[in-house]
């Protein structure tokens, strides 16, 4: 029986014999398959391939999303502290339906409270020097409208009535004048998840009261006809907000205090228990609602807007966020002039810079970089991502933030192994492979990292790209 080495080889050269005349299959042997450790079978090139890199624009972030078991989080809040990249302004559009088709109140109600249950992740400064943020709501205007039937990016607009009904202020910690939002609430003597409270205004309750006393044509007795009824709220904060964090709050959990929803209150003396104080659930339903997040990005006179703007060719520094925001483009145009071999392995190597006053230990690094990659206008998603539907691609191409040390100073520093992608670019002759790095979407608006480019002069923080071959 022929040693397993000397199969894989055979697969290695017919695949290597159809390469230049058009084969249309990736040619990838899996590190697993042949270790990179192993020097008699792999060789490795130097890292001298041309490669630049530059600040860009990564702004079309669908925050619209709704997929049945996964969480929907959602940004608000202001964060104008950032030295490296501006200021950032996030708040979020959402829906309600009723408890049931055909709903009345048991009594009529007298207080309306908008629940918002905080997911318990912040970025920003949640040291003691957190700000006060003043929150508003606004019910969206008659003449717009959002539907579940349709998508939303980060920088859509949706009109909103100009006066608000109802506002809150929040921080992280303890004041005064605002609600602590990493606290539990006592709700009518029980403790019950992290949320912030805003109550409404009373002409918006006795809209709804009035609305659920008709005997006929009541918007309760459809969701179509309630939501033409009552078509949104917008949440935000004030304009004249100097915040330095960003909340993010859960939509959709499975009860009144861990999804977003409008609880009326009424008193029902009568009910025989010994609380009369009780209240009807007008929820979130991300079958029945719509919902997305917009965002705003100031960089003017920030590093950020420097670099976006810059006209070189390549930075030596770049500034990464997640969507919408900050991206690392890189740009190898070189690509298709690599040796036509079978790449094992291709990691691009990504590696924090510091500078006085960046503050990073409070405006800090995503817990993983994403790649895709440009294609024209648009973008895809680059051949070690597939297939789709599975997570095995991600544990493939890694992009983790880890610890490095070096010279006594701990950097984050991000792997992406990207063979396959590299390799199609070989295949197929690419003039340039360009690709475009942004932190994970679970938390959009968030992190932001500071990163060495292709011409920094610190070798061991600049970005690198290692590339091994099989043997042949």
């Amino acid at each position: 029986m022929k040693p397993r080495f000397f199969n894989l080889l055979a697969v290695i050269f017919t695949c290597l014999g159809l390469f230049i005349a058009g084969c249309k299959e990736d040619t990838i042997l899996g590190s697993s398959v042949i270790s990179v450790g192993d020097t008699a079978n792999t060789i490795s090139i130097p890292d001298t391939l041309t490669i630049l890199t530059k600040t860009a624009i990564s702004g079309k972030l669908k925050t619209s999303v709704s997929i049945s078991g996964i969480p929907i989080y959602h940004a608000l809040g202001t964060v104008s502290t950032d030295p490296i990249a501006g200021k950032t302004t996030a708040g979020f559009y959402f829906q309600v339906v009723p408890p049931s088709l055909g709903y009345s109140f048991p009594k009529t109600p007298d207080s309306a409270i908008l629940i918002l249950p905080f997911s318990g992740f912040a970025w920003g400064d949640t040291t003691l020097s957190n700000l006060e943020q003043e929150l508003l709501v606004y019910e969206i205007a008659n003449n717009d409208s959002i539907r579940v039937d349709s998508s939303y990016y980060a920088n859509s607009f949706t009109a909103y009535n100009a006066t608000s009904i109802g506002s809150a202020r929040i921080g992280f910690n303890a004041n005064a004048n605002h609600q602590r939002i990493k606290d539990s609430v006592s709700v009518r003597g029980k403790m019950q998840n992290a949320h912030v409270r805003i109550k409404l205004s009373q002409d918006f309750v006795n809209r709804f009261i009035t609305e659920a006393a008709k005997t006929s044509g009541s918007a309760m007795g459809a969701y179509s006809d309630f939501l033409n009824f009552q078509r949104g709220f917008y949440i935000t904060t004030s304009d004249t907000n100097n915040g330095n964090a960003l909340y993010y709050f859960l939509l959709n959990g499975g009860s009144d205090f861990t999804r977003a929803n409008i609880q009326f209150f009424y008193t029902d003396a009568s009910s025989g228990t010994g609380d009369s104080v009780k209240y009807a659930s007008f929820y979130f339903d991300q079958t029945k609602d719509a919902h997305y997040n917009r965002f705003t990005r100031n960089f003017s006179g920030k590093l950020a807007g420097n670099l976006i703007t810059s006209p070189t060719t390549s930075d030596s520094i770049v500034v990464v966020q997640n969507e919408p925001g900050a991206a690392l483009d890189i740009l190898i145009p070189f690509a298709k002039k690599l040796p036509a071999k079978p790449i094992i392995k291709a990691e691009l190597i990504i590696t924090q810079y510091k500078m006085p006053g960046d503050q990073s230990d409070i405006y800090y690094p995503p817990s993983r970089l994403y790649p895709v990659r440009v294609q024209g206008d648009t973008v895809v998603s680059i051949q070690d991502r597939y297939p789709l539907t599975s997570s095995e691609p991600l544990i493939f191409m890694d992009g983790l933030r880890r610890d490095y040390v070096n010279n006594g100073v701990t950097y984050s520093q991000y792997v992406l192994n990207i063979p396959r992608e590299l390799q199609r670019a070989v295949i197929d002759q690419r003039d340039t492979l360009h690709l475009r790095l942004n932190g994970a979407v679970t938390f959009p608006g968030a992190y932001r990292l500071l990163a060495g480019g292709r011409s920094l002069s610190d070798n061991n923080l600049k970005i690198k790209l290692k590339i091994y071959y099989a043997k042949l």
